[in-house]
């Protein structure tokens, strides 16, 4: 059996080393630290807690795929809970900005700050979806053995329409330089 050395218990060490072992091959992890998770550990100080990395659960998707290749699923392992709220940015001493879970109640925060920001965001995050929808149905999983793999439609529209969206805000910059 041949022997395989991963180094680094974060996320893609794990997963490599997981992936080589569903191979069949003799696996080593070696960590640096204490506890394994690499950026997504936790760091503990006089009963706080920090995350030393994210903060969020981001795409569910990814790591439903990644469970589901060993005949499992994310909810065998853990259990996911919404927070209310989120999360809180403290700028100091009586300057909180508390982010609500529920997006009606995050729309009427950004209003309550700005006046049409809550529309800002709403296209904001409809860019997003689609930035994230095309990436990860057309790039992420793509074995990248050629650039002819990324050689569609949909990657080449979503290319030119982020392309444009570039450009708009260089030259909204450039105008906002020139009037200043």
């Amino acid at each position: 059996m041949s022997k395989v050395t991963v180094i680094g218990s974060g996320f893609s060490g794990l997963a490599s080393a997981s992936f080589l072992a569903q191979q069949g091959l003799d696996v080593t992890v070696f960590e640096k630290n204490a506890e394994v998770g690499g950026r997504a550990r936790v760091f503990r100080e006089d009963g706080f807690v920090f995350d030393m990395g994210p903060s969020w659960y981001w795409m569910p998707d990814v790591f439903e795929k990644y469970f589901n290749q060993f005949g499992k699923s994310a909810k065998d392992f853990y259990d996911l809970k919404k927070l209310d709220p989120g999360f809180q940015i403290i700028y100091g001493e009586n300057d909180v900005l508390t982010i609500p879970a529920s997006m009606k109640a995050l729309m009427d925060e950004f209003e309550r700050i700005e006046k049409g920001s809550s529309k800002q965001l709403e296209k904001f995050l409809k860019e997003a979806e689609f930035k994230y929808n095309v990436g990860m149905k057309e790039l992420v999983y793509k074995p990248a053995y050629s650039w002819f793999e990324f050689a569609n439609l949909e990657v080449l529209s979503g290319v030119l329409k982020v392309m444009f969206l570039v450009q708009l805000v260089l030259m909204c910059e450039s105008t906002l330089r020139m009037n200043a």
